[in-house]
């Protein structure tokens, strides 16, 4: 068992010396990335003191299945000078986390550039044998650069969407001007017309009538609600990158903390607007400076720049807590846990977690009821098998086989066969093709044996049918899966309602559509799967709902319950497909 452990093992080449990193310093002055200024030392203004501002990347990875691993380079050639390149913190960690941006000839061209730069200016940093040994130490200790790596993206990410938000606040804001202009034009016409005058004879401020304001009224009170919108909606991811950054820095949870509470401050102060229809009182613009302020201090600490310190933060936020929904709250610590496992997405040396593993299992099953819409990519059931998949990376050749086995035992079906799924992967990316060749055995197993006649299958895996009849179809053939779906549906033909709403698909709107007015998600059907027995479905719906005619996706709409919906729509597409019969 030690030696097929052995065989799995990724191979990773030694450390580059302590003696290759001076001769990198010393012929490198800025990072290697074209157009970036950043000195690999900088300044400290108020010490004078120079402080390490970079790090030293691999062209070609050290450790097998990293980014542009070379399986033909010796060990000599991996740690070699000619493999390495001096970059700041942000880029070091940029060209590893997105590698298929950045393949070995770009790089290798950013590294004569940086050579050619330190000949014209004559400029380099001479390391003393302390300082490489740090540079070394950041660079090369496994621990230390992932943790600097998942930093840096998520601090970046973190600033974008504080960015976001600022930019959000700002458009939404002219809306409510808009609104409140019309107002007081509806305000200033009045008293035009119908000029009063106080007992002293000095002229007084006319009102107009709640229903002379009413339109402007409303449209401000939209605007504000929306503003309120999208900005809550910019929040949770803004919040979820600031978890991750505290997971791999917890020094910066203060920082942390002042941007999520600048962050919430900008959405209530969005959704306000001071005794309407007065002035702008500048509080909004005030909440958008403190993001700005307290995004910035956060990029300052991380990078070791000189940065602001947070206010003392008052008090824990009770009263959200306290108005917190059931709904709410099982959101939040799904998200939460999510967060505890994005750290294994991100490197690849974490040791296994058996508890946190089985808690995303459990949470797997409770969002395995969402679409598969663009908000939620980052927190149902795929993103979260994926991350259990992570989490047991690094499991025992036995344990890891025996996850595989439980897994094929999970239901739902479609948690049981995301989790395959992604454990295959898993395994592949680390060349244990054994357990990935189990997984794959496990996933057909369980998907060929599945009882398609029980109505609970449909509706426990309504949003995910597709997937596991498409992925049965792959396992055996077209017409297997068919005649698994006839069968069901001569066998209850009850089950017509869960078949249609099964190869629905889901979509939803990245904006208003010019018109104003919010769009929420929207399910239809777009094509027919191969697998479906679409003669049998367009006899039962003639049927058992004669009424409904076939329809595209917009005269659809006029049946108001999904099934005829979709019915219409298999009709529309049947008619347009003859081969699909």
């Amino acid at each position: 068992m030690a030696q097929q452990e052995q065989r799995h093992r990724p191979l990773v080449h030694p450390k580059p010396k302590d003696s290759t990193v001076k001769q990198l310093y010393g012929t490198a002055f800025r990072c290697a990335k074209p157009g970036c200024l950043r000195p690999l030392y900088r300044m400290n203004d108020e010490t004078g003191e120079w402080l390490l501002n970079s790090s030293v990347a691999h062209i070609h990875a050290r450790s097998e299945g990293g980014p542009r691993w070379d399986p033909g380079m010796s060990a000599e050639e991996n740690q070699s000078a000619a493999n390495l390149l001096p970059l700041c913190n942000d880029h070091a960690a940029e060209i590893d986390d997105t590698p298929e941006h950045y393949p070995p000839e770009l790089l290798h061209a950013w590294k004569n550039e940086q050579l050619q730069e330190c000949l014209d200016l004559h400029r380099s940093w001479p390391v003393d044998d302390a300082q490489a040994a740090e540079i070394a130490a950041n660079s090369f200790d496994p621990h230390q650069a992932g943790i600097a790596h998942a930093g840096a993206t998520t601090v970046i990410t973190a600033v974008r969407y504080a960015g976001l938000m600022i930019e959000s606040a700002r458009s939404k804001r002219r809306g409510a001007a808009q609104a409140v202009e019309a107002w007081n034009a509806v305000r200033d016409r009045a008293n035009r017309m119908m000029p009063a005058f106080d007992v002293n004879g000095e002229r007084v401020q006319v009102e107009p009538s709640r229903m002379e304001t009413a339109s402007a009224r409303d449209a401000l009170l939209e605007s504000l609600s929306q503003a309120v919108h999208v900005l809550e909606e910019q929040v949770s991811p803004l919040a979820a990158e600031l978890h991750a950054v505290q997971a791999a820095a917890p020094a910066l949870r203060p920082w942390c903390e002042w941007v999520e509470d600048g962050a919430r401050g900008l959405t209530r102060a969005a959704g306000r607007w001071p005794s309407p229809p007065g002035p702008d009182d500048g509080v909004l613009q005030a909440a958008m400076d403190e993001l700005r302020r307290a995004a910035q201090a956060l990029g300052d600490v991380w990078r070791g720049d000189d940065a602001q310190q947070p206010p003392t933060r008052c008090s824990p936020r009770s009263e959200e807590a306290a108005d917190e929904s059931d709904g709410a709250r099982a959101a939040r610590l799904h998200q939460e846990l999510l967060e505890r496992a994005r750290p294994w997405s991100r490197v690849r040396h974490r040791p296994y977690d058996a508890d946190l593993y089985e808690q995303l299992v459990g949470s797997a099953g409770v969002v395995s009821d969402l679409p598969e819409l663009l908000s939620l990519l980052t927190v149902g059931l795929p993103a979260t098998t994926r991350l259990a998949a992570r989490v047991a990376r690094n499991a025992d050749d036995p344990t890891f086989r025996d996850l595989i086995v439980r897994a094929g035992r999970v239901r739902p079906l479609a948690v049981s066969g995301f989790l395959l799924k992604y454990l295959a992967i898993t395994a592949e990316e680390d060349g244990r093709t054994e357990l990935r060749d189990l997984a794959h055995a496990t996933a057909r197993q369980v998907l060929m044996a599945e009882q398609w006649q029980d109505a609970s299958v449909w509706a426990d895996n309504r949003s995910y049918i597709l997937h596991l009849l498409n992925w049965t179809a792959d396992f055996s053939d077209a017409d297997r899966v068919r005649t698994t779906v006839e069968e069901a549906l001569r066998h209850d033909p009850g089950l017509l309602p869960a078949v249609l709403v099964g190869i629905a698909d889901w979509s939803e709107p990245l904006d208003d559509g010019g018109a104003g007015v919010a769009r929420g998600p929207k399910s239809m059907i777009n094509t027919l799967p191969g697998w479906l027995p679409t003669r049998h479905i367009v006899v039962m719906i003639n049927e058992h709902l004669p009424e409904v005619q076939p329809a595209d996706e917009d005269a659809s709409e006029r049946y108001t319950d999904d099934t005829r919906r979709y019915a219409s729509q298999v009709l529309w597409l049947a008619e347009g497909n003859p081969s699909a019969w």
